[in-house]
């Protein structure tokens, strides 16, 4: 009861701290009232940010060393969701004054649900199950007690004492239950927050329409919040594999695996969400605005380029190369290297692979138009050519490296540097040969649809690059210059080289 006391005290001073914080960014200024309500919304989304991914669920796998379930470890797990339902709940009661809610009637036809975010949502219970699947993977888990070491010593005819302790791991019949209260606590904070925003009284100042979009803002917000908690819940559940897995096979690379995905799995989902930004506004009647083929097509362009990268760098670092790859300072210089360059062009092949599998599905999708010519046309040819020297450069240290830097160096062989080169170009020219020929869907412009295969080939030409780049400058040595080089390349964006064509709606008349 003292815990749970301690723990209702300190809740209830957050909460006070929180709404005085929130009351006082929300005082009255010259700013329109919708800036006014959405800063409010911000503030509110940050704190909720910070509060609801502290860490509760990766600390659970530690606070417990088999002594069961007690009371501070179910705070410990429902801590992410009952602070996520009082943060929201403390922000639809601070509004600034001049936007308080009123009771008003909105002559508008709309439907209760019309500013939640579909997409979003769809990905919020898409994480929501991921993070639950992960709770199966971890049911084998027998965890470990908790050791204490003392060693005394004596030097120079004076003795001592050395303490150590290594913290327990917690069971699965004790971890699972937790991770799921987490989850739960989590869903249920969410469902609610989300019914709060939806039936909650207008705002006054605010025209039905302004009203709408800061209710699209909050549900924004909020969302992108509970996606992350969901994450850290099945990302921690991973790491505790991983950790028992490192205690029970210290010289094997299994842990590896279950910590590289859920990093990676955190990395992507924090990026998307990172990228998700509110809406501005809403478009009324929207159902008239007429569609550009152009901005779909662009649209798609970005998606693609966004999630094949993301799933190769994901693919890379399960490829059994990964863990030779890394850089250590135990083994000589160029020792891994052959391990360095199959595992970049191994990453290449992956780009390219998910990229052109893509472009078939595209193409056998628009089968009624493969009887039209294709619009092709070069990249620049200073592209080409600094393309060309930046690979000759990195072939030539590739077979002779500068050894008088790098004392005991370990030459890769000739031919497998060549062989390793050869075939990230093969694989660039041949991704490039299809994205030439592949029939695209979209009633575009010529211009239009050059623009967009030359992108295609500019994104693979510095992808393999970049790659050719980094083998000589991570293979042998950390060579940071090149580290640079390959990371400028690789994250070059086409619009340097290449002038975005205007989109032009075609006017129906």
């Amino acid at each position: 009861m003292d815990q749970l006391s301690s723990a209702t005290f300190g809740i209830a001073i957050g909460a006070a701290l929180i709404y005085l914080w929130l009351r006082l960014v929300a005082q009255q200024d010259n700013r329109p009232a919708l800036t006014r309500a959405r800063s409010h919304s911000f503030w509110c989304a940050l704190i909720a940010f910070f509060v609801c991914t502290s860490g509760s669920a990766g600390d659970l796998k530690n606070t417990v060393t088999g002594t069961g379930i007690g009371v501070a470890e179910v705070i410990d797990a429902i801590n992410p969701g009952l602070w996520l339902l009082l943060i929201y709940l403390l922000g639809l009661y601070s509004w600034p004054k001049s936007v308080t809610a009123v009771r008003a009637a909105s002559l508008e036809p709309r439907s209760v649900f019309t500013p939640l975010p579909r997409a979003l949502s769809l990905i919020a219970v898409l994480v929501f199950f991921g993070s639950a699947t992960a709770l199966f993977f971890i049911r084998d888990v027998a965890g470990y007690p908790a050791q204490f070491a003392v060693e005394t010593f004596d030097s120079t005819g004076g003795g001592g004492t050395l303490q150590s302790a290594q913290e327990g791991l917690a069971e699965a019949a004790t971890l699972i239950p937790l991770y799921s209260l987490s989850l739960a606590s989590l869903g249920l904070a969410l469902l609610i927050a989300t019914a709060l925003i939806l039936f909650r009284k207008p705002l006054g100042s605010l025209t039905p329409h302004d009203n709408q979009v800061i209710r699209a803002v909050w549900l924004n917000r909020l969302l992108r919040t509970a996606i992350l908690g969901f994450a850290t819940v099945g990302v921690a559940a991973l790491q505790y594999k991983s950790s028992w897995l490192l205690n029970l096979y210290p010289e094997a690379d299994d842990y590896r695996i279950w910590q590289n995905v859920g990093n990676f799995a955190m990395l992507l989902i924090f990026i998307l969400v990172a990228a998700w930004a509110p809406p501005a506004n809403f478009v009324k009647n929207a159902d008239t605005v007429p569609s550009s083929a152009f901005s779909r097509m662009r649209e798609n362009l970005f998606s693609l380029g966004f999630i094949t990268t993301a799933l190769s760098l994901v693919g890379m670092a399960l490829m059994p190369w990964s863990r030779q790859a890394e850089i250590s300072f135990d083994t000589r210089p160029g020792e891994d290297a052959p391990q360095v360059m199959l595992l970049l062009a191994g990453f290449v092949a992956l780009y390219l692979a998910l990229n052109a599998g893509y472009l078939g599905y595209v193409h056998h999708s628009s089968k009624s138009v493969h009887h039209q010519a294709r619009n092709i046309r070069n990249l620049p040819r200073y592209v080409y050519i600094l393309a060309g020297i930046l690979i000759i450069v990195s072939g030539y240290l590739l077979i002779n490296p500068p050894l008088k830097y790098f004392w005991g160096l370990v030459k890769v062989g000739p031919t497998f540097a060549l062989l390793m080169v050869l075939a990230v170009l093969v694989l660039t020219a041949g991704y490039i040969w299809w994205a030439r020929r592949v029939s695209l869907p979209w009633q575009v412009s010529a211009e239009q649809e050059i623009w967009y295969r030359r992108v295609l080939e500019f994104r693979a030409l510095r992808t393999g690059t970049a790659a050719i780049l980094m083998m000589p400058g991570w293979g042998y040595a950390p060579a940071p210059y090149l580290w640079a080089a390959a990371v400028i390349v690789f994250c070059c964006p086409a619009v340097i080289f290449l002038a975005r064509p205007a989109a032009k709606v075609r006017q129906l008349v």
